[in-house]
Protein backbone atom coordinates (compact mmCIF):
# COMPACT_ATOMS: atom_id res chain seq x y z
CA UNK A 1 0.00 0.00 0.00
CA UNK A 2 1.04 3.59 -0.90
CA UNK A 3 1.03 6.79 0.49
CA UNK A 4 -1.26 7.65 -1.69
CA UNK A 5 -3.48 5.41 -0.43
CA UNK A 6 -2.88 5.60 3.51
CA UNK A 7 -3.78 9.55 2.51
CA UNK A 8 -6.70 8.99 0.74
CA UNK A 9 -7.93 6.42 3.79
CA UNK A 10 -6.66 9.37 6.39
CA UNK A 11 -9.31 11.72 4.29
CA UNK A 12 -12.50 9.58 4.47
CA UNK A 13 -11.92 8.80 8.35
CA UNK A 14 -10.96 12.62 8.75
CA UNK A 15 -14.72 13.41 6.56
CA UNK A 16 -16.35 10.38 8.11
CA UNK A 17 -15.79 11.82 11.57
CA UNK A 18 -16.14 15.53 11.55
CA UNK A 19 -19.53 14.30 9.76
CA UNK A 20 -20.54 12.06 12.65
CA UNK A 21 -19.44 14.01 15.40
CA UNK A 22 -18.81 17.57 14.04
CA UNK A 23 -15.53 17.34 16.41
CA UNK A 24 -11.73 17.72 15.75
CA UNK A 25 -9.91 14.24 17.15
CA UNK A 26 -7.40 16.44 18.77
CA UNK A 27 -10.25 17.92 21.03
CA UNK A 28 -11.32 14.47 22.76
CA UNK A 29 -8.90 14.40 26.04
CA UNK A 30 -10.20 15.80 28.86
CA UNK A 31 -6.98 15.83 31.24
CA UNK A 32 -7.01 19.86 32.00
CA UNK A 33 -3.50 21.45 30.27
CA UNK A 34 -1.99 24.69 30.01
CA UNK A 35 -2.09 25.87 26.32
CA UNK A 36 1.14 25.83 25.88
CA UNK A 37 1.30 21.86 26.65
CA UNK A 38 -1.75 21.42 24.41
CA UNK A 39 -0.34 23.26 21.28
CA UNK A 40 2.90 21.17 21.98
CA UNK A 41 0.73 17.67 21.89
CA UNK A 42 -1.47 18.82 19.27
CA UNK A 43 2.02 20.03 17.42
CA UNK A 44 0.76 23.24 16.65
CA UNK A 45 1.40 27.09 17.67
CA UNK A 46 0.08 28.73 20.08
CA UNK A 47 -1.23 31.29 18.17
CA UNK A 48 -3.32 28.78 16.16
CA UNK A 49 -4.76 27.10 19.08
CA UNK A 50 -5.93 30.18 20.60
CA UNK A 51 -7.66 31.18 17.60
CA UNK A 52 -9.03 27.88 17.28
CA UNK A 53 -10.01 28.29 21.31
CA UNK A 54 -11.98 31.52 20.52
CA UNK A 55 -14.05 29.69 17.89
CA UNK A 56 -17.90 29.84 19.07
CA UNK A 57 -18.00 26.52 18.12
CA UNK A 58 -15.08 25.18 19.92
CA UNK A 59 -15.90 27.61 22.33
CA UNK A 60 -19.20 25.54 23.52
CA UNK A 61 -17.35 22.37 24.39
CA UNK A 62 -14.29 23.49 26.34
CA UNK A 63 -13.68 25.25 29.85
CA UNK A 64 -10.93 27.32 30.29
CA UNK A 65 -9.68 28.20 33.56
CA UNK A 66 -7.16 30.80 34.29
CA UNK A 67 -4.01 30.30 36.56
CA UNK A 68 -4.37 31.83 39.53
CA UNK A 69 -0.34 31.64 40.23
CA UNK A 70 0.59 33.15 36.67
CA UNK A 71 -0.91 34.66 33.58
CA UNK A 72 -1.58 30.67 32.26
CA UNK A 73 -4.54 29.33 30.81
CA UNK A 74 -5.68 25.60 31.21
CA UNK A 75 -7.93 23.59 28.48
CA UNK A 76 -10.27 20.79 29.09
CA UNK A 77 -13.89 19.54 27.83
CA UNK A 78 -16.86 20.75 29.86
CA UNK A 79 -19.91 18.31 29.80
CA UNK A 80 -21.07 19.11 26.61
CA UNK A 81 -17.36 18.28 25.23
CA UNK A 82 -17.28 15.13 27.11
CA UNK A 83 -20.44 13.86 25.54
CA UNK A 84 -19.55 14.68 22.13
CA UNK A 85 -16.19 13.15 22.68
CA UNK A 86 -18.18 10.13 23.68
CA UNK A 87 -19.72 10.25 20.35
CA UNK A 88 -16.61 10.89 18.78
CA UNK A 89 -15.25 7.49 20.10
CA UNK A 90 -18.27 5.42 19.35
CA UNK A 91 -18.34 7.19 15.37
CA UNK A 92 -14.71 6.23 15.31
CA UNK A 93 -15.07 2.45 16.25
CA UNK A 94 -17.98 2.07 13.61
CA UNK A 95 -15.86 3.61 11.09
CA UNK A 96 -12.71 1.31 12.49
CA UNK A 97 -15.48 -1.71 12.17
CA UNK A 98 -16.57 -1.22 8.38
CA UNK A 99 -13.02 -0.02 7.02
CA UNK A 100 -11.10 -3.86 8.64
CA UNK A 101 -14.38 -5.71 7.77
CA UNK A 102 -12.93 -6.11 4.25
CA UNK A 103 -9.91 -7.38 5.14
CA UNK A 104 -9.11 -10.83 6.25
CA UNK A 105 -6.63 -11.11 8.73
CA UNK A 106 -3.48 -11.45 6.14
CA UNK A 107 -4.85 -8.27 4.93
CA UNK A 108 -5.30 -6.95 8.05
CA UNK A 109 -1.82 -7.80 9.37
CA UNK A 110 0.18 -6.31 6.28
CA UNK A 111 -1.53 -2.90 6.41
CA UNK A 112 -1.30 -2.71 10.45
CA UNK A 113 2.76 -3.21 9.28
CA UNK A 114 2.77 -0.51 6.59
CA UNK A 115 0.69 1.76 8.50
CA UNK A 116 3.28 1.44 11.56
CA UNK A 117 6.10 1.82 8.62
CA UNK A 118 4.48 5.19 7.69
CA UNK A 119 4.63 6.31 11.71
CA UNK A 120 8.01 5.64 12.37
CA UNK A 121 8.89 7.14 9.48
CA UNK A 122 7.09 10.36 10.59
CA UNK A 123 7.94 10.31 14.07
CA UNK A 124 11.69 9.93 12.58
CA UNK A 125 10.82 13.04 9.79
CA UNK A 126 8.99 15.07 12.53
CA UNK A 127 12.42 15.18 15.17
CA UNK A 128 14.65 16.02 12.65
Amino acid sequence: MDILSFSTIADQIKREVNHKCGLNISQTNNKALTMGNLANELNISLSTLSRQLQQKKTQNFIKVNKSEKDSSKSVKLNNRGLKKASELKTALKQIETILFSFLDEEEFNNFTKQLSTVAKSSNEISTD
